[in-house]
């Protein structure tokens, strides 16, 4: 969180959230974990939308995202978001 610039950071793991690259429904328990899946990604929508209401700027990462070699590409998406959220508080 960077409450100045009215930016949240969010990394999200590739289970817990729902990765469309890395993620995989589990066999066993099959309707437990797909209403679990279902309620962490409706949870993060709403988080989304409630903090964006409020004038904030979200920014969700992948876990899969933090690897050495998407480093490049990761420290742009970041830099651009806290670019643009230091732009508009001005």
């Amino acid at each position: 969180m960077f409450p100045r610039l009215r930016l949240a950071v969010f990394v999200d793991g590739c289970f817990w959230h729902g990765c469309p690259k890395h993620f995989k429904l589990p066999a066993s328990n099959h309707d437990f974990w797909q209403k679990k899946f279902e309620a962490n990604r409706l949870r993060d929508r709403l988080v989304n939308r409630t903090l964006r209401a409020k004038g904030w700027r979200v920014l969700r990462i992948w876990e899969h995202e933090l690897v050495r070699k998407n480093e490049k590409r990761l420290h742009r998406r970041i830099r651009y978001a806290l670019e643009a959220a230091a732009q508009a508080t001005k």
